[in-house]
């Protein structure tokens, strides 16, 4: 029996079809992946899946009945887990898994083994007290999955689970959904990352609400003459250039003119942050020159943010020193806020504004000179491709136009230095191509990137890397550099995910 049978499934919001005529097969057991671009559809087809949402034509069947006729029937064999998983920031992990036991109605007898199970199933078993709003954004997923699975499951839909988690969590997570896959569970699961969707049993591409193709990732990417992102990136943009265009391509950066380069962009001296008896960051010492693309990167709850914080000037440190921009980060924040441009990764832009109001009110914010201001303004605007949507809200645009305004917005009043802080997460793989093409764009210009992300291929772009652990630098260099220091005698070189990895569990085993 399939447990989702899809036949000319749409569903409208008002003039906008987000899912048209989308006719789709998962057998019972399947382990499928949903791809797509920003605003393709993924997120409304998996809540009709869920039934949560009613389409508005076509016929659904999931686990044999009738949607949304006889959902009440299977809802309770069905797993859900949205993007804004609603997990309770002040009940502990325990409490929230036993709120969700509650929710699901499962019998005393039954809640107390599942729990004990799942907490050891996820890792979560020594942090059962601790509160959820401190957990690390991992954590949450993995506390989050646990929710969704705490009445035993026959179908789990998963809306992009492992969005702005690090590499060892994500790796962790998906262990988890290859026990739940084995057990006989139906998973499906929408996700940006390419390499977890290479994963499944079977993947659809959908874009625009149609499901443009569909089958096993060798199927679909002809036995590996050529990508997955390569393919997702032809079918969605009608590009025919290969995705990995810039991959392989470092950027070398132009030598400034002399006298320019005397002090660095970013320079750190044991710069350390304690919270209470919590060190943060520890004694942190780094230098990057003008004009680097420099990355930075760790598991979550590693320092990253933190360290980001203290060089912006919101943070003030613990001991240690820095400047940032020629400016000292503990006797001149202010300073250094007037000449930085600061992108996170919620956008930072405000969602019932429109396109030009956002625009207008962060040239207020660095009291451009209304000479200056339209010109800015408009270089925003084509920047982003935002032509056409000058009066839209910016709730109403799609990731990656949103990613590239509040980048705009970011460096409106041309900043030497931009720090951007997971920009790329949760957006499609053509969106991320573009948004690195205009960080390149800056850096030849002459403006340093200091940039965290958790997309190991986009590490590989950077000029130079740092890697931070439980509040430690435990490497910095080149992305060659890194690889080489970890490759066997004679043997390849790793990437930068197993760079990545084995420093972690490096560093675990001398902490043991």
């Amino acid at each position: 029996m399939n447990a989702i049978q899809a036949d000319s499934l749409t569903k409208r919001f008002g003039d906008l079809t987000a899912v048209d005529s989308l006719s789709l097969s998962v057998p019972e057991g399947e382990l499928f992946g949903l791809v797509g671009s920003d605003g393709a559809g993924k997120t409304t087809t998996l809540r009709m899946l869920a039934g949560v949402l009613d389409p508005s034509g076509g016929a659904l069947a999931v686990l044999g009945r009738p949607f949304p006729a006889g959902s009440e029937g299977v809802r309770g064999h069905i797993g859900y887990m949205s993007q804004r998983f609603g997990l309770y920031p002040d009940l502990t992990v325990a409490e929230n898994i036993r709120f969700y036991a509650d929710v699901f109605g499962v019998a005393a007898a039954e809640r107390k083994s599942r729990g004990e199970r799942l907490l050891a199933f996820s890792g979560l078993a020594p942090f059962s007290g601790r509160q959820a709003g401190r957990l690390s954004g991992g954590m949450k997923q993995k506390l989050g999955l646990c929710c969704a699975l705490i009445h035993k499951p026959r179908l789990l839909l998963l809306d992009e689970p492992t969005n702005g988690v690090d590499p060892l969590s994500r790796r962790d997570f998906w262990r988890i959904l290859r026990d739940l896959h084995s057990e006989g569970v139906t998973v499906v699961v929408a996700t940006a990352y390419l390499d977890e969707a290479e994963r499944c049993d079977r993947v659809g591409l959908i874009h625009h609400g149609r499901l443009i193709a569909c089958g096993t990732p060798a199927e679909l990417t002809g036995g590996g003459t050529t990508s997955l992102e390569e393919l997702v990136i032809e079918r969605i943009s009608g590009e025919t250039s290969p995705a990995s265009a810039i991959v392989g391509f470092h950027r070398i950066p132009h030598p400034l003119p002399e006298g320019e380069g005397a002090h660095p962009a970013v320079s750190l001296d044991r710069l350390t942050k304690r919270f209470d008896h919590f060190t943060a960051v520890d004694a942190i010492s780094l230098t990057v020159p003008k004009g680097q693309v420099f990355g930075f990167l760790g598991p979550n709850g590693a320092g990253k943010s933190t360290t980001i914080r203290m060089l912006c000037g919101i943070l003030s440190p613990t001991s240690g020193s820095g400047s940032v921009a020629g400016f000292d980060i503990s006797r001149e924040p202010e300073r250094i806020k007037e000449n930085i441009g600061y992108m996170s990764q919620r956008f930072s832009l405000y969602e019932d504004l429109t396109v030009e109001e956002n625009i207008a009110f962060y040239a207020g914010v660095y009291r451009l000179p209304a000479a200056r201001r339209r010109a800015r303004s408009e270089w925003v605007i084509a920047m982003a491709g935002l032509s056409e949507r000058r009066t839209s809200l910016a709730g109403e645009l799609s990731g990656g136009w949103r990613q590239r305004l509040a980048l705009g917005c970011a460096i409106l009043h041309e900043p030497p230095i931009v720090f951007l802080d997971e920009p790329t997460s949760g957006v499609d793989p053509l969106s991320r191509r573009r948004f690195w093409e205009l960080i390149y764009t800056l850096a030849e210009g002459g403006v340093t990137v200091f940039v965290t992300t958790h997309y190991m291929d986009e590490a590989d772009y950077c000029d130079r890397l740092a890697m931070i652990y439980r509040g430690e630098l435990v490497a910095v260099g080149t992305p060659e550099e890194l690889k080489r220091s970890r490759a066997a005698a004679g043997g390849e070189l790793p990437t930068l995910e197993e760079v990545f990895i084995g420093l972690i569990e490096e560093r675990d085993r001398q902490g043991d």
